[in-house]
């Protein structure tokens, strides 16, 4: 049957472990402070980088979704089937787009009709001017969005001619097949992808917080837990009994102070012949005092620091092992017992 750790057991765990478990609590509130520091400097540098599009060459920006929405009610399109010279169909959409949106071609559109959006704001040219391709019969289309139809329909109507006559060298050695005049269309949602700038509030940032220092002490508790498995002292975890007929007194409740009366006690009773007291470290000399005066022969209780340091003529009626938490070593105490096997007395362990 497992016994479950008392509440003064637990008590005197997290006392002899607070020094590792603040510490580990500490250690992890720091880093995620950091963390949140680095996170907030590098959102404010991630701002300042330029991002250039390879196929325009163009500074790539961002707009929100609701600035998108605004832009594409009312917007125009035409549609227009593109041959290729070998009779296949021209459907490299990102290319004409390109070319329609370098400075060179903008500006002859923009010298006929300014392509400025109604809604305030630096709006990329990408967001109101996008080529199309059709997958199910590779036709292309052409829309312009800028939020308002009478601009749209204009700039719309600039780039049907564009295309129609050929304009443009993309266009020269490919047939053009016109399938639609510019229109209006209903569109929900655009091709061009959208930023919403929604950084993490300080409630957000206060309750992670909260969170992480929850963690941080369950993970200091847990690195103290582990820790008394590899240390080489005696901890709470240690397992003093080696046989069912081994007497263990617990003390380590009691401070060291005002355990001499306690430890006097245990050593002293049962009231039995001669009793060996080992402990790797020597015990008092005021409790020795005590022990010997009980006795005038001085012959009662025989003390040592190991069992080999005892004369192995000597018969004893009963060996005590004072052992005390994370001072007594784990290695002096398992060589004690293995030596004490070829003794046939009862064992008693006092642990402190």
């Amino acid at each position: 049957m497992i016994n479950l750790p008392t509440a003064k057991q637990t008590k005197g765990f997290l006392k002899d472990n607070k020094k590792t478990i603040l510490t580990t609590t500490i250690a992890i509130i720091i880093l995620y402070v950091l963390g949140i520091a680095y996170t907030l400097f590098s959102n404010g540098k991630v701002d300042e980088i330029k991002k250039i599009d390879p196929a325009t060459g163009l500074e790539v920006k961002t707009i929100t979704s609701k600035e998108y929405t605004q832009l594409l009610d009312q917007a125009v399109r035409f549609d227009f089937y593109v041959e290729n010279s070998d009779g296949g169909a021209f459907v490299n959409s990102n290319l004409l787009e390109s070319v329609l949106l370098s400075p060179a071609v903008s500006s002859e559109i923009d010298a006929q009709e300014k392509i400025v959006p109604t809604i305030k704001g630096d709006i990329p040219l990408k967001y109101m001017l996008d080529v199309s391709a059709d997958g199910s019969d590779n036709s292309m289309h052409i829309t312009v969005s800028t939020g308002d139809y009478k601009k749209n329909l204009a700039i719309a109507k600039i780039l049907y001619a564009t295309v129609s006559e050929k304009t443009l060298p993309l266009l020269n050695n490919k047939n053009i097949y016109m399938l639609s005049e510019p229109h209006k269309v209903e569109i929900e949602h655009g091709p061009e992808a959208t930023e919403e700038k929604t950084g993490t509030g300080a409630l957000t940032y206060a309750v992670l917080g909260i969170g992480v220092c929850i963690g941080a002490i369950v993970a200091g508790i847990l690195i103290a837990f582990a820790r008394l498995f590899f240390k080489k002292e005696i901890t709470d975890v240690f397992s003093y009994r080696k046989s069912d007929d081994d007497t263990l007194i617990d003390l380590t409740h009691l401070a060291a102070g005002d355990n001499k009366d306690e430890l006097a006690h245990s050593i002293q009773y049962p009231a039995v012949g001669r009793k060996l007291i080992l402990s790797e470290q020597a015990l008092p000399s005021d409790l020795q005092a005590v022990l010997i005066a009980e006795d005038a022969s001085e012959n009662k209780y025989v003390f040592a620091q190991d069992i080999t340091a005892v004369d192995p003529q000597l018969n004893f009626d009963e060996i005590i092992i004072v052992s005390q938490k994370n001072i007594t070593a784990k290695s002096w105490y398992n060589t004690q017992r293995i030596q004490l096997e070829n003794y046939p007395t009862p064992i008693k362990i006092i642990l402190l």
